[in-house]
């Protein structure tokens, strides 16, 4: 009651009714006409002006915190004191000085995920009469020169995808509690992923689920699904791509607050949920980028600080969440903290995730410097509908070398799951290729998975696009139906002048085999405790 008469005494309207519904009815009947709005607009100060353009410019709304950080608060006070001091007449802030004059209202509503939500608003009918502001003008981030150096490697996280779906057609794993993987399982995989590889295993689980290209039995086995898995390893490379970058972008199950090392979650609350939305409202920012122009890392932090600080919380209320520091546990509450969780949050996606999707490429001044910026590539720029998708070029074909080895290229991932099928992977230092050897073992594995000889000889010409070496064909056939004729492994010798040093009890269950009174074989998994052996018997190493 008491507010409204000071809104009647600012717009000089006369009050009759006794009741509030009545004094509000008079008052709007009052307010919403040209002339009476087009006065009280001129009897505003200059900064009440400029706080009601700044809503006006956002449709008339906003949320009440992102209004009255930057506008100013209001004071709590009784009937009694706001007549009394008169307190309308000295506002303490624009934000006061607007609602004093009704021009602002506060209105608690629900956002998309069902959240409260407290909004500032222009009431709807007082928007009809107010001048209609300049349009709103943001700023583009600022650009830089590009970078001495590109950084390598951070994209492929599809590829990362097409090795986990391999591995989980190849080998039975079984999910302990909490969908652990066994120890030795994540090991071996995680050599076939691109660094870093744990945390690029964990956001392609999570997608591959999402997406159903894998599922759990009923006796907790990871499994792939078949339809969904092979329709993605099929499409053009580009959709496989695309399908990524939106399977990321869908993703209701990973939270990418989680790669950021410096922090740590609310104990009670966990992450600020909804990561779907404040992704999103990540590749709106990203879409004001320039396709091929570079933009300093930090820049592009402060500038979404300066014009887009809320796309983690949109109801800009930097109290609710205690998030919390990763090394001293000190509480990250209120927006003086929004650099070390939103702007740690930013950067982590553009140098990890945004980067992993090959969404951005990445640069520095020294290749063994952390990256400083960034441009968006151009797959990047096609997602975010900043131009057209290139054209993929046709990959090269398989290459079969005279040792055996086959390479396939990283882009040809329907054959390279395939191949995976009926040979063992190897490491590869060559950058975009893959390497496999077919070996009794991995056709054994093809004959349990019914995949005929004939078959796999037709399937490696194919893909080289000529037929095998008569040689290969021959040793192929032979090994599938004959099984291990030969073996080779990589081992250690070990020479000593004392004989007897062999025959020492911790020593002698660690060698593979003798060569001769002073000579002995030791494999490679059984080095490192030979050497402690012979360290504790007094013994140092020439290695």
């Amino acid at each position: 009651m008491a507010r409204l008469r000071v809104i009647a005494l600012q717009w000089d309207v006369e009050l009759v009714g006794q009741r509030r519904p009545d004094l509000a009815a008079e008052l709007s009947e009052a307010m919403a006409r040209a002339e009476a709005v087009e006065e009280a607009w001129n009897s505003l100060s200059a900064e009440a002006r400029a706080a009601l353009e700044y809503l006006l410019r956002r449709q008339g709304t906003l949320p009440w915190a992102t209004f009255a950080r930057r506008w100013g608060r209001i004071r709590t006070v009784g009937p009694g004191r706001l007549e009394r001091e008169e307190l309308w007449r000295k506002p303490i802030s624009p934000a006061e000085s607007l609602w004093y004059w009704g021009f602002l209202q506060r209105a608690t509503s629900l956002d998309a995920s069902g959240a409260a939500i407290e909004k500032a608003f222009v009431p709807e009918a007082l928007l009809l009469y107010l001048p209609a502001p300049a349009p709103l003008e943001v700023p583009l981030p600022e650009s830089t020169a590009p970078p001495l150096h590109l950084v390598q490697g951070v994209g492929g996280l599809d590829d990362d995808l097409v090795e986990f779906l391999a591995y989980v057609q190849n080998q039975p794993v079984q999910l302990a509690a909490g969908d652990a993987w066994p120890a030795h399982q994540r090991d071996v995989l995680l050599k076939r992923l691109h660094s870093p590889a744990a945390a690029r295993l964990e956001l392609v689980e999570v997608l591959a689920y999402e997406q159903h290209w894998v599922e759990r039995d009923e006796h907790n086995l990871l499994r792939p699904v078949p339809e969904t898995m092979v329709a993605w390893l099929r499409a053009e490379r580009g959709e496989q791509w695309a399908a990524v970058v939106r399977a990321w972008e869908e993703s209701s199950h990973w939270n990418d607050l989680q790669l950021v090392t410096t922090l740590r979650p609310d104990p009670l609350r966990g992450w600020p949920p909804d990561p779907v939305a404040s992704r999103r409202k990540v590749l709106v920012l990203l879409r004001r980028c320039t396709p091929r122009v570079w933009y300093p890392l930090a820049a592009f932090v402060a500038h979404a600080h300066e014009h887009f600080p809320d796309f983690l919380r949109p109801a800009a209320d930097y109290d609710k969440w205690d998030l919390r520091d990763a090394l001293t546990e000190a509480s990250l509450q209120g927006f003086a903290a929004w650099n070390a969780v939103e702007g740690a949050l930013l950067t982590t996606l553009l140098v990890e995730v945004l980067a992993w999707l090959g969404v951005v490429e990445l640069g520095s001044d020294n290749p063994h410097w952390p990256p400083h910026s960034f441009r968006l590539s151009e797959l990047g720029a096609a997602y975010l509908e900043l131009g057209d998708r290139p054209a993929p070029s046709a990959p090269p074909a398989l290459k079969v070398r005279r040792d055996g080895l086959l390479l396939l290229p990283a882009a040809r991932r329907y054959e390279r799951f395939q191949l995976s099928r009926v040979a063992q992977p190897v490491p590869n230092g060559r950058p975009g290729w893959y390497a496999y050897r077919l070996t009794p073992r991995s056709l054994a594995h093809a004959r349990q998975q019914h995949i005929a000889v004939e078959r796999i000889s037709e399937f490696l010409g194919e893909a080289a696009g000529q037929p095998l070496p008569a040689a290969l064909r021959k040793a192929l056939e032979h090994a599938y139906r004959a099984g291990e004729q030969a073996k080779l492994q990589q081992l250690w010798v070990l020479r000593v002048e004392d004989p007897d040093l062999l025959a020492y009890e911790k020593v002698q269950p660690l060698l593979q085999e003798r060569l001769g009174p002073r000579v002995a074989l030791v494999r490679t998994i059984d080095r490192d405790a030979l050497l402690k052996e012979l360290l504790q018997a007094g013994l140092l190493v020439e290695v």
